[in-house]
Order: structure tokens, then C-alpha cells, then sequence
């Protein structure tokens, strides 16, 4: 069985977040759990993924939960598809574990 960690990696300057996510969720939420197999964080978004708006919200519902700028998060890799890996400026592996451990 994983944990968070296994989908938070240390980058210079940041992290990067290894995510799955669900767009057009009824409820939506940054964080809806944990994927073993994928690790992965699952994430759900009520915008649709169509013409950004989803990946937009996840930016946005991302940079409030880890409390960080909305321009200190960039989507890296998957902005087309559920899985994607998001780079994290300006905080530590540590701290993003630390607001992820209270939500197990």
C-alpha cells in the first residue's frame, strides 16, 4: 500500500504532484483520495474538460489548498488527458505532505 509521498516529488524550487483527475464531478474537491496502483493523487473538478476550464480549476483549486500563488502552478504534463504531473513553485515536498497527511 502507498502513500501521498509516492506522488510528491522534489524539484528545484518546487514540487511536482503526480495527479488523476475527474472533470465534470458532481462533487468536486481537490483532493478525493489516493491511487496505489497509479501513484496517484485522485482530484475532481465540477468544470468540464473543455477549452481548459478544468484544468484551470484544478490550478486554481490547487494553488488554495496548498496555499501558493495560481501562477506558481503549471501544469507539466497530461493537460489533454486525467493524468497529469503539476509543478509546484515556491514550497517544500514537506509542506505539501504536511497539508496532504491531515486529509488520509
Amino acid at each position: 500500500m502507498g502513500s501521498f509521498a509516492d506522488a510528491v516529488a522534489e524539484d528545484a524550487g518546487g514540487v511536482i504532484l503526480s495527479l488523476e483527475v475527474s472533470p465534470a464531478s458532481r462533487k468536486a474537491g481537490f483532493l478525493t483520495g489516493y491511487d496505489p496502483w497509479r501513484k496517484t493523487i485522485r482530484c475532481a473538478v465540477g468544470s468540464p474538460a473543455r477549452e481548459g476550464r478544468g484544468n484551470l480549476e484544478l490550478v486554481e483549486s490547487l494553488a488554495g489548498f496548498l496555499g501558493v500563488p495560481v501562477t506558481s502552478v503549471r501544469i507539466v504534463s497530461g493537460a489533454t488527458g486525467s493524468r497529469k504531473r503539476v509543478r509546484v513553485q515556491g514550497i517544500t515536498r514537506q509542506a505539501v505532505l504536511d497539508r496532504l497527511g491531515g486529509l488520509h
